[in-house]
């Protein structure tokens, strides 16, 4: 299933697929791909036709928040192309899932045109399955698109962004007490503004591998590191009574987010140069 949405994203156009993902636990898949807007804009819609024919929400269960088969898009101006570019972007590429797949849109972070839109998380509350119980009324109304879920595919979000990184740290127990403790002392800290800026941070329990995770997404790569957040969660979880087994990194990272050394000391299970955008870089006008 991901395989065709991955290759119907890469023969849209000449858009390039640099990295993807998909685990079991999680039930999700991370796609990035890079090009100009108009190559964007057209594997976008043709990623989004897949993701809708294949996937049944109304029995479809994992550890990550969702709301859609096609959950969130988006769009991060890397090279050649400014915020306000992305986010008129972001807003075609929303107007082509609505008109097209009958899809509710909502539009996130930059692109957001209620207050309330503005974070992934409000959004996401409650899920799919908290959204088709409402209904999209209310403060839950869609920005574009049809006003009822679409019965297997949802809703999805949309929006242009700065620079995130989605960073792992599974540890070595199965206790899930220990991540979760972790992450909530991870968002009390960037709440406080007592560290952690704009680290956002769940727990979730890998059940085919009997680990726990610390899952997060680091909004603010400026202000927080992926070693920051692997050193406090190493710290943290050697106090409780366990370890690091291991890290990874979701996607991609420009190249000025981890140093050599850092990288060798950070137990990465898997780390190609090709989840580095600046190697993919040829001076284009591109976005992810």
């Amino acid at each position: 299933m991901v395989v065709k949405i991955v290759e119907a994203i890469g023969s849209a156009s000449g858009a390039r697929v640099i990295d993807w993902s998909m685990d079991e636990d999680h039930n999700r898949a991370v796609v990035t791909f890079i090009g100009e807007p108009d190559q964007i804009r057209a594997s976008a819609l043709a990623g989004a036709r897949a993701a809708v024919e294949m996937i049944d929400l109304s029995g479809h269960s994992g550890g990550h928040p969702r709301i859609g088969a096609v959950d969130v898009i988006p769009v991060v101006p890397v090279e050649g192309i400014t915020m306000d570019e992305s986010i008129e972007l972001s807003r075609l590429i929303g107007s082509d899932i609505a008109n097209e797949l009958h899809v509710p849109i909502y539009f996130y972070q930059n692109s957001a045109v209620k207050p309330d839109y503005c974070h992934l998380s409000d959004i996401r509350r409650g899920g799919f399955e908290a959204l088709r119980i409402s209904g999209l009324k209310g403060c839950r109304e869609p920005d574009l698109g049809p006003m009822e879920l679409h019965p297997t595919a949802g809703a999805t979000v949309v929006g242009a962004r700065g620079p995130l990184i989605a960073y792992n740290v599974n540890l070595a127990t199965e206790d899930i007490h220990i991540a979760r403790g972790i992450a909530s002392e991870i968002r009390r800290m960037r709440e406080s503004g007592r560290g952690m800026a704009g680290v956002k941070a769940i727990a979730v329990f890998l059940k085919s591998r009997g680990i726990v995770q610390v899952s997060t997404n680091i909004t603010q790569p400026d202000a927080a590191s992926m070693w920051d957040v692997y050193s406090y969660v190493r710290r943290r979880a050697r106090e409780m009574g366990a370890d690091v087994l291991e890290s990874e990194l979701i996607g991609t990272i420009r190249e000025s987010a981890l140093t050599d050394e850092h990288r060798s000391a950070m137990k990465f299970a898997e780390f190609s140069e090709r989840q580095v955008i600046d190697w993919w870089l040829k001076g284009d006008a591109l976005a992810t």
